[in-house]
């Protein structure tokens, strides 16, 4: 079967795609992963500089890099 999204349709599948995958990172690091090393990951999440990456160029790119770490940091500071 084969659908034709539009612009905005194909954003949204990206972004629920991605949510997806961040969602099963953060199950799997949730069993397998010590506290330290959650503590570890969030720190070296909140030091990158998405301000000058190239990624964060682009408003909606640049709010879901924030919104996925903030979901990350929530993730690790409600399990620990």
């Amino acid at each position: 079967m084969s659908v034709s999204f539009s612009e905005n349709q194909e954003l949204v599948s990206d972004l629920v795609a991605c949510q997806l995958v961040i969602k099963q990172i953060l199950d799997v690091i949730d069993v397998i992963a010590p506290v330290e090393v959650r503590d570890k990951m969030s720190h070296q999440l909140k030091a990158i500089d998405f301000a000058t990456h190239p990624a964060a160029q682009d408003p909606i790119t640049r709010r879901a890099i924030e919104k996925a770490i903030a979901l990350i940091d929530l993730k690790f500071n409600h399990s620990s």
